[in-house]
């Protein structure tokens, strides 16, 4: 939602992040200046592959939102008129959280230290990622796109690879391939907001160690970091 909002403000301008609770529900709200959304276009904003982006759009960034609030028991939705800016909400259940509860250490050293590079055209994923995996003590670097990411593979080994499923030109299933061919040893690990629903095929399984679903945690993560690092 965040880069939605700097895309739709090209010129520069102001995005509002706010939340609060009522009773048992976390309602979030994104609002832009941007140039607004028609009514046309509100009723289909949350389609799969429906862009306002032409070509350089994928039209799977407010689609993948709409099912991660969905999976969370949430609703998302959009206000907005054209020359108005716009405003996105989401509504999320709260739960309770046992006070004993606890996760693993984020700062706990890992058995082996990996080379690991991070493929993603939307900086601020490319970049949280990025700093969730330095956070994990492995050495991390980034690529914009699959051919960019192909241009540091023949300079430097990686232990694994994380690529987004869903970018323009080459996606991660192509990029997949390339590792598959060229650097055998190298884990590749597919990361989507799609998760379980996501249809993998047994020839494209071969490709992938693991699948990594948005939104992750630290936890998670490791996990995923740990079982590609075994081998």
């Amino acid at each position: 939602l965040i880069v939605n909002a700097l895309d739709a403000m090209p010129n520069g301008g102001k995005l509002k992040i706010s939340c609060k609770r009522i009773a048992e529900t976390a309602i979030l709200s994104f609002s832009d200046e941007g140039e607004g959304i028609s009514e046309e276009l509100r009723e289909r904003i949350f389609e799969p592959f429906f862009s306002t982006k032409g070509l350089n759009g994928t039209g799977l960034g407010l689609s993948v939102s709409y099912g991660i609030v969905e999976k969370h028991d949430g609703k998302i939705s959009v206000a907005s008129n054209v020359g108005e800016g716009a405003t996105f909400i989401i509504e999320l259940p709260l739960q309770i959280v046992s006070p004993d509860s606890s996760v693993k250490s984020q700062n706990q050293l890992p058995a082996r230290k990996l080379s690991v590079l991070v493929v993603d055209d939307e900086d601020f994923v490319r970049e949280a990622l990025s700093e969730m995996i330095s956070e994990l003590s492995h050495d991390v670097k980034s690529a914009t796109s699959v051919k960019s990411a192909l241009q540091v593979m023949e300079t430097q080994r990686f232990d694994i690879v994380f690529t987004d499923l869903s970018m323009p030109e080459m996606d991660g299933w192509d990029l997949a391939r390339e590792i598959n061919l060229r650097w055998a040893q190298t884990k590749t690990v597919l990361v989507t907001g799609y998760g379980k629903v996501l249809q993998v095929t047994p020839e494209q399984q071969k490709l992938i160690t693991a699948v990594l679903a948005k939104p992750f945690n630290f936890e998670q993560l490791t996990n995923v970091l740990e079982k590609a690092g075994e081998n």
